[in-house]
C-alpha cells in the first residue's frame, strides 16, 4: 500500500505543478487581454479559481505524507519518549476524524451540485467538488501511513 501511495502522491506533485502553471497562465492571460487587448477572457477567472481549490486541497494531501503541515510545535518539542510520541498519535488520529467528516461532507456537496453548471466553463459543479472526498481519501492513506511509521519507531 505505500507504494501505491507513494506514487500516487508522485503523480499529484507533478499534477500540482501543471496545476499551478496553468493558472498562473490564465491570470497572465486575463491581465494582457483586459489591459492590451481591452477584451476580457469570460473563463479565465473561474478557471483560476477551480485550479486553486484542486491546488489546496491536494496540496494539503501531498504535504500530508512528508508531515509538512504548518504545526503549532510548543507542545511537541517539550515532549520527549513515549509521551511525545502518544501526543503525535493522538492528533493523527483527530486529523484522521477530520479527513473522515470531510470526506463523507464532499460526497454529499458533489451530490448537491451533480445538476448545477458553473457559469463560465459551464462544467458540472460536482467536478470541482469532487476535489474534496478524493483529497481526503489521499489525505487519509498517508496520515494512515504515519501513524503506522510512528508506532514503529522507538521514540
Amino acid at each position: 500500500m505505500r507504494n501505491f501511495i507513494d506514487r500516487i502522491n508522485k503523480y499529484l506533485q507533478w499534477g500540482l505543478i501543471v496545476s499551478i502553471t496553468t493558472m498562473l497562465f490564465a491570470i497572465f492571460s486575463q491581465v494582457i487581454f483586459r489591459y492590451v487587448l481591452h477584451h476580457s477572457l469570460t473563463f479565465s477567472e473561474e478557471l483560476a479559481r477551480y485550479l486553486f481549490v484542486y491546488t489546496v486541497f491536494f496540496g494539503t494531501a501531498v504535504v500530508a505524507r512528508e508531515n509538512s503541515h504548518i504545526v503549532m510545535g510548543v507542545l511537541t518539542q517539550k515532549l520527549k519518549g513515549r509521551v511525545a510520541k502518544y501526543t503525535k498519535i493522538t492528533a493523527y488520529i483527530c486529523t484522521l476524524l477530520f479527513v473522515i467528516i470531510l470526506f463523507f461532507q464532499g460526497l454529499k456537496m458533489m451530490i448537491l451540485t451533480s445538476y448545477q453548471l458553473s457559469p463560465a466553463l459551464r462544467i458540472p459543479m460536482s467536478y470541482v467538488y469532487f476535489a474534496i472526498p478524493a483529497a481526503s481519501f489521499v489525505m487519509f492513506c498517508n496520515i494512515l501511513i504515519l501513524i503506522i511509521d510512528t508506532l514503529k519507531s522507538d521514540s
